[in-house]
């Protein structure tokens, strides 16, 4: 009787894909911040303050501290929004330089300061635009990627099992391996091979220990309950984030047949 167990891809997901911080960049925004609503909320208020602010300030004369507060929601609706957040600085950088020629004293060279640090703002919301896109578009692929990952390592027709070559222990088993075994995926994690899946004794590791080359070869696997079946297995060794890993790929002789 085959048994089916379900994956435990939080597993997987955090040795092979790394948790992907190494792809994308991570911004620390708490959670109820990361819905749109939220964002529109968030960047009205600070909308909001930073015109009640520049009124107050230009009112007395202040010219230059309180404009850097304009990063960062010009900043942040860039990098939400992209395009969209190109046009909130323009609109924000259009306002400052308006308040700048009503509030504060009529002047050339604060205006040309007024319009060259507007100026500023919509290149920096430019390049944190552009930013933003790549850094999706990178996301996009590597979500599309894993998702094509996930479909091959549940559904094709071969055991496989993810072992760290240094420690011997089981990493990852594919639903295949699972149902071959008899044993779940949470069952076989942190298992040393030997002895667990493995007939081999303990220093006599066909592949570690004695060099051996396992290319489709007829080998024999332990299953729940300690029975040993015959099958076709191919062990390749290879490196994922800097880690020695074995991947062992077996099919049941017993269903070729």
């Amino acid at each position: 009787m085959v048994r089916h167990f379900r994956t435990g891809r939080k597993g997987q997901e955090n040795f092979i894909r790394g948790r992907t911080n190494h792809h994308t960049m991570q911004c620390v925004i708490p959670e109820s911040l990361r819905n749109t609503p939220a964002k529109i909320g968030a960047l009205v208020l600070l909308s909001l303050f930073l015109g009640f602010l520049t009124i107050f300030c230009l009112g007395r004369n202040t010219q230059v501290v309180f404009t850097h507060l304009y990063y960062i929601p010009i900043m942040l609706a860039a990098f939400w929004f992209q395009k969209k957040g190109v046009l909130y600085a323009i609109g924000a950088s259009l306002f400052y330089v308006w308040a700048v020629i009503t509030f504060s004293i009529t002047d050339t060279q604060v205006v040309l300061a007024a319009l060259a640090r507007a100026l500023f703002f919509v290149g920096i919301a430019l390049v944190i635009a552009i930013l933003s896109i790549v850094i999706h578009r990178q996301k996009d692929e590597i979500e599309q990627s894993e998702e094509q990952f996930h479909a091959i390592w549940d559904h094709i027709q071969a055991g496989i099992i993810l072992i760290d070559a240094e420690t011997r222990t089981i990493i990852a088993a594919n639903p295949e391996a699972q149902n071959a075994l008899g044993f779940s995926e949470d069952e076989m994690k942190g298992h040393i091979c030997h002895k667990f899946i493995c007939p081999s004794e303990e220093g006599k590791c066909p592949v570690c220990d004695l060099g051996q080359t396992v290319d489709r070869s007829e080998r024999r696997i332990i299953t729940r309950g300690g029975k040993e079946i015959t099958v076709l297995k191919t062990v390749t060794d290879l490196t994922i984030r800097k880690k020695r890993c074995l991947v062992e790929t077996f099919i049941d002789v017993a269903m070729g047949k």
